[in-house]
């Protein structure tokens, strides 16, 4: 391959104005085939959010779900109704029932969960709740989208939960 006055040989040259249409016309098929989930920056904001805690991380182990909502213009995403996490120390259940509001309640079970302070982040809100003497606790009127919880120990909690435990984000 010879070089032309601008561009040694084996060098790759410039993009002109056909290669940025070409590459439009990439970009434009696969908008339409795979768009990006509508939900994924806020998604991304919250996993990014997380890093700043000396936290143990939780994993998912179960989610019941239904299809509800749209991915991209036209395809389903999953909105979750019950599901289940796990770190080494903690395990936590949660079902989500929608209000006749729009927003949703969560009803929660941690174990080893008593007196657990708990935190649900989502965008720009943060709901709070307590853990009972059971683990139990209750976070209603919760608007829908994609959220995390942290479940943080205190004074009262079982020392085996020594760091907060920070889920992964869901769609609620």
């Amino acid at each position: 391959m010879t070089g032309t006055p601008d561009v040694p040989a084996g060098a790759a040259a410039p993009m002109d104005r056909r290669d940025l249409e070409l590459l439009a016309g990439i970009v434009a098929i696969h908008d339409a085939l795979d768009p990006m989930p509508a939900m994924l920056p806020d998604m991304v904001l919250l996993a990014l959010g997380a890093t700043d805690l000396d936290a143990e991380m939780a994993r998912l182990i179960e989610s019941e779900s239904s299809l509800a909502g749209t991915r991209g213009a036209d395809q389903p995403v999953e909105h979750a109704r019950r599901i289940t996490f796990s770190s080494e120390h903690l395990t936590v259940m949660v079902a989500v029932e929608r209000n006749a509001d729009g927003t949703v309640r969560l009803d929660g079970w941690a174990a080893p969960g008593a007196h657990l302070r708990v935190e649900l982040r989502g965008g720009e809100r943060t709901v709070q709740g307590q853990c009972d003497a059971d683990g139990r606790f209750v976070l209603d009127g919760v608007p829908t989208g994609p959220a995390q919880l942290v479940l943080h120990p205190t004074d009262e909690s079982d020392p085996a939960v020594r760091l907060p435990v920070v889920t992964p984000a869901v769609q609620l």
